[in-house]
């Protein structure tokens, strides 16, 4: 062993080193336990980071190299897991898949990355043919889950088979800097391709650490994770789980009442969920009756809650209900809004504090720091921040304008120091001259009660240039009114706020990570201020 690799072992801030440091500290500690396939399958840390280390071996054996990009399109479960630490460890870069896009898509991604190798999970793999037949023919595709190579998937080898008969000897033969890329996470492209977030070593690691803090969650740790772990969200939260020697308890999908099932059986101290998610947790039968003792705090993400609905939850719950701020971008979170914090508006979508080490700003667009109560952009210095984005100079430059990284998302710091988030850039709705933010129309929307899903857009129209529409989804068994819910706006918002229409959709197009497609919806409704003045 040379002995710059000795040295790199001992000085080195490495994201994989977080597995070897569990298996050994940690050994008989329940790791992940999968539910995939209904049944409870354990594997802990020490077993983890065994089969891990012969996954790397097996990748190797294929003729991959340290720094070549592999693909991975796979659902939640050991397997994705696995993948993901062997990434880290062999110092591959990862490049994990929204397996919900379009085919297209998929395979626009996976070419633009340029991946050496490709594992997918056999039971995505109907929704993946498309896409593998616009991918070279000589690439590697490894099958991961269990069963047999689905017909079609050609030339195919298992996961199961690459990883068997390989030594699970720690893997020591990697320099690894921590600026290396670890990464590559594709943004979710709701209104354009996606762009390739490459995130380093660093930024993986001072996030699982920062989380920790930020939250302040302590061991014994637990978590229940039905978040596609291909999102940088429910990674991040896996990460941090490590790092606490915690228990990772994973689904492939939301069903409320199974989720309330296994929140309560496992005593988890958190789940991160949607707010739709929330609410239908809300819904379960008997959801009060259980025992949440073992909960230390929840949370909340990537879009709003009314006060109503989050009033009910700490009551059902018993415990705080946080909301962070945060992207792919700058590895999440850099700002944590904890609950019972002061806040000069309770109702609103606060984003809290900065995390610890991450600096936080309001910017105007000359790059001056605006003081408080004035709205400008969110921006961030840190860590976590990503390497860039890759293949696209131009739009690095763009997010690291003036010395700091620009999220795109508008705000303003709030008499007690708390940030409050406003709305999107490109969000933002301008009528008759005026700012409407549409978060605060969507967050009034979801105040009524009935609606599951809110989103306001601004569309063209003839006198006020771009008109206030918003466009829901109720609950289950909900019959909405567009005339009662125009009335519930007016007495609640200014009247350049409030929506000229409201559409009540059955299902609102969104994305694999709970985000609604707007610029889809400004697309199929952009002629209907237009259409109803024709008809007039």
């Amino acid at each position: 062993m040379s002995e710059s690799l000795e040295t790199n072992l001992i000085e080195r801030v490495a994201i994989g080193d977080l597995l070897r440091k569990r298996a050994r500290d940690s050994a008989t500690v329940e790791a992940f336990i999968d539910y995939g396939s209904g049944a409870r399958e354990v594997w802990t840390y020490a077993a983890l980071n065994a089969r891990v280390n012969r996954l790397v071996r097996g990748l190797r054996s294929l003729g991959l190299q340290q720094g070549q990009r592999i693909g991975l399109i796979c659902g939640n479960g050991i397997d994705f897991a696995t993948s993901l630490w062997a990434g880290f460890k062999g110092g591959f870069v990862l490049v994990p898949i929204n397996y919900a896009q379009s085919a297209d898509d998929v395979a626009w991604t996976l070419n633009h990355a340029g991946v050496s190798a490709l594992i997918i999970d056999a039971p995505l793999w109907p929704g993946f043919a498309a896409a593998d037949a616009q991918l070279p023919a000589a690439l590697p595709r490894i099958c991961a889950g269990r069963g047999p190579v689905p017909d079609g998937l050609h030339a195919a080898r298992t996961l199961s088979a690459l990883i068997e008969g390989q030594s699970a000897a720690e893997i020591e033969d990697v320099l690894i800097d921590d600026r290396d890329v670890a990464q590559i996470m594709y943004t979710s492209g709701t209104t354009s391709k996606p762009k390739g977030v490459m995130t380093s070593q660093k930024a993986l690691m001072f996030a699982a650490f920062s989380n920790a803090i930020g939250y302040g969650y302590v061991r014994p740790y637990s978590t229940l994770s039905v978040l596609p772990m291909f999102h940088i969200a429910a990674e991040v939260g896996y990460l941090m789980t490590t790092l606490l020697a915690g228990r990772f308890v994973c689904l492939r999908g939301f069903e409320a009442a199974r989720v309330v099932e296994l929140m309560a059986a496992e005593r988890v101290a958190n789940f991160v969920g949607l707010p739709m998610m929330w609410r239908a947790l809300l819904a379960v039968p008997g959801v009060a009756e259980h025992d949440w003792s073992a909960l230390q705090r929840c949370t909340y993400a990537m879009a709003t809650m009314d006060p109503e609905t989050l009033e009910r939850l700490r009551k059902t719950f018993g415990c705080p209900f946080d909301l962070p701020g945060g992207q792919t971008e700058f590895t999440p979170c850099p700002t944590i809004h904890q609950d019972g914090t002061p806040t000069e508006n309770p109702g609103a979508n606060c984003w809290g504090t900065p995390t610890a080490v991450t600096d936080q700003a309001v910017l105007d667009d000359q790059g001056r720091e605006l003081p408080p109560g004035e709205i400008g952009e969110i921006c961030w210095r840190g860590p976590m921040a990503m390497s860039g984005y890759y293949r696209n100079e131009a739009a690095t430059a763009e997010a690291r304008k003036f010395g700091w990284h620009h999220s795109g998302d508008l705000g303003f710091i709030d008499a007690c120091g708390q940030l409050q988030f406003v709305d999107r850039k490109k969000d933002m709705i301008k009528s008759g001259g005026e700012n409407v933010a549409s978060a605060q129309v969507e967050e009034v929307l979801l105040g009524q009660g009935g609606i599951a899903i809110a989103a306001a857009i601004g569309l063209p129209h003839p006198h006020w240039g771009e008109a206030v529409c918003a466009v829901v989804q109720p609950k289950p068994g909900v019959v909405l009114d567009e005339a009662s819910l125009l009335e519930h706006c007016r007495t609640r918002l200014g009247g350049f706020q409030r929506p000229k229409r409201v559409l009540i959709l059955d299902q609102l197009p969104m994305t694999a990570t709970g985000k609604i497609r707007k610029a889809e919806l400004r697309q199929q409704y952009a002629r209907l201020f237009e259409d109803e003045a024709a008809t007039a």
